[in-house]
C-alpha cells in the first residue's frame, strides 16, 4: 500500500485529499495544525487568522484572461465549478448553492468589455447589462455562479474524508521532512501549505500575504442579497461585494486586498470605510432602527491572510532523485491567494495527475 501525506487542511488541502481517497490501494494522512480536525477551533472556525478557508466569502467570479497562465488557472476553476454543480444537488448539506452573479465596471478595461478568453467560457447564462446599470456604471455582466458558507463546507469535506478512512494528525510542521517522523516509508508527499513550507524549512519566498477585512452582516428580512451575490468596482480600482452566506449563514460585505499587509488585528477605518461604500452601493442590506436609522447589523468582523504567490497557483512534481538530500517525492499545490475555494477541486485534479505519475509511473 503507498502512503501520502498531505500537508494542510485549508479547502486546497482537504480538496486534494479527497481526490486522491478515491485511488485504490492508497493510505492517506492529512497533517496541519488548523483545520475542521483542530479541537481548539470554535464553532464559525473564527478564532485563527492564520487558518483563512473559514474567512472567504466565498463566490466564483469568472474572468478574462491576459495570458496563458491565467488561462490555465480560469479552465482549472471551470473543474471547480462542475464539481460544485454536481454538489450542489448530491450533497446539499455541502452549502453550495446556486445564484446570480452580477459585476458592475466603473471604469473596465479593454479586455474586460472584449470578454476576453477565459471569461465567458462554460458559464451558463452569462450575458452583458446594458440597461438599468446604477450610476457611474458603464458596464455589467450577470451570470449563473456559486455560493457557499465555508465553515459549513470545511465540515462537509472534513466528513467526507473521515467517513472513507483518511487519517489527520493534528500537528505544526517546521518543514515537509517532518513528516517522515509521523509517517513510515517516505511516504509521497502533497505540500498544500498555503505559506509553501519547504523540504527542509522555511517558506517559498514567492509566497506573500493579501490581507483582507471583510464584515458578517445579519440581512434585514426579504433582502436581495440573500439570493444573489454582487462585486462593484469603482472608478479607483476598489472592490466592494456582497456573498450570501447559505444556511443561515448571513451575508459577507466586503472588502479590503490590502498587499504585504501583516497586520492581524481589526482596522476600524478598515470597517468604516467598507460600511461607508456599502451603504451607497447596497443599502438594501441595512436594517432600520426604531428611530428610523439605516444600520449594517454586524455580527462579527473578519480578517485573514490569503497567501498568494508570485507567478500564482504552484502545481509542480519535485522527483527525490532529482534533487539532493531529499527522501520524498513531493508535490506542490499552493500560494492559490484570493481563489482557493475555486481552484479548489480543479487544482486537486492536477494534483491526482502527477501523483499517478508518481504512485502508478503514469506520464500523463
Amino acid at each position: 500500500m503507498s502512503e501520502i501525506v498531505v500537508v494542510g487542511a485549508g479547502v486546497l488541502g482537504l480538496s486534494t485529499a479527497l481526490v486522491l481517497s478515491e485511488l485504490r490501494g492508497v493510505h492517506l494522512t492529512v497533517v496541519a495544525q488548523h483545520g475542521p480536525h483542530d479541537p481548539a477551533l470554535n464553532l464559525p472556525m473564527s478564532n485563527h487568522s492564520a487558518y483563512t478557508s473559514p474567512w472567504a466569502g466565498a463566490h466564483y467570479r469568472p474572468a478574462p484572461s491576459r495570458d496563458d497562465a491565467e488561462y490555465d488557472m480560469a479552465m482549472i476553476t471551470r473543474l471547480t465549478l462542475a464539481q460544485f454543480q454536481q454538489w450542489a444537488h448530491s450533497h446539499p448539506e455541502s452549502s453550495i448553492q446556486f445564484v446570480d452573479g452580477i459585476e458592475y465596471f466603473e471604469s473596465p478595461d479593454a479586455i474586460t468589455r472584449g470578454l476576453g478568453r477565459g471569461y465567458t467560457e462554460q458559464i451558463r447564462h452569462f450575458r452583458t447589462i446594458e440597461h438599468n446599470l446604477p450610476p457611474g456604471v458603464v458596464f455589467g455582466t450577470r451570470y449563473d455562479t456559486w455560493v457557499l458558507n465555508p465553515p459549513v463546507f470545511l465540515r462537509f469535506l472534513y466528513h467526507q474524508l473521515e467517513a472513507r478512512g483518511v487519517t489527520f494528525v493534528h500537528k505544526k510542521l517546521d518543514s515537509l521532512k517532518q513528516v517522515n517522523l509521523l509517517v513510515e516509508g517516505h511516504p509521497l508527499i502533497v505540500n498544500c501549505s498555503g505559506n509553501g513550507l519547504l523540504y527542509h524549512g522555511g517558506h517559498d519566498q514567492q509566497v506573500f500575504p493579501i490581507r483582507g477585512q471583510t464584515l458578517l452582516v445579519d440581512p434585514p428580512a426579504h433582502c436581495r442579497y440573500t439570493h444573489e451575490t454582487v462585486t462593484h468596482q469603482l472608478k479607483d480600482g476598489q472592490w466592494t461585494f456582497v456573498v450570501p452566506r447559505p444556511h443561515n449563514g448571513g451575508v459577507i460585505l466586503g472588502g479590503t486586498k490590502q498587499v504585504g499587509d501583516l497586520y492581524d488585528g481589526i482596522r476600524d477605518e478598515d470597517t468604516r470605510a467598507i460600511c461607508a461604500r456599502g451603504a451607497v452601493l447596497y443599502p438594501e442590506l441595512m436594517k432600520v432602527d426604531k428611530n428610523g436609522k439605516k444600520y449594517f447589523d454586524i455580527k462579527r468582523v473578519n480578517m485573514a491572510f490569503r497567501p498568494a504567490r508570485t507567478g500564482g497557483l504552484r502545481i509542480a512534481l519535485e522527483r527525490k532523485d532529482a534533487l539532493q538530500g531529499r527522501d520524498n517525492d513531493v508535490i506542490h499545490n499552493y500560494g492559490a491567494g484570493g481563489m482557493g475555494y475555486e481552484l479548489s477541486y480543479g487544482s486537486a485534479l492536477r494534483v491526482l495527475e502527477k501523483v499517478k505519475e508518481v504512485v502508478l509511473g503514469l506520464k500523463l
